[in-house]
């Protein structure tokens, strides 16, 4: 980001109540983790595990059914 930029931002947040500064701060927290989540590789063990699945034809494991099963 340039320093012109920057600037014009923090202009920008000067300007906003703190309740919003608050609501960018988390927005940016927001966009930073998502950029890091796009970012990374899906494991080769992960692919292997859902291309099994999709060639022995198994259906998705359903996380509430399994605590369905644990409670009775």
């Amino acid at each position: 980001m340039t320093t012109a930029a920057l600037k014009h931002v923090n202009n920008k947040l000067k300007n906003l109540p703190d309740a919003l500064v608050e609501e960018v701060e988390k927005y940016i927290d927001f966009l930073a983790f998502k950029h890091s989540q796009e970012n990374q590789q899906i494991p080769q063990w992960q692919q292997d595990l859902v291309i099994k699945r999709i060639n022995e034809n198994q259906m998705p494991v359903d996380a509430f059914d399994m605590i369905d099963d644990l409670d009775s």
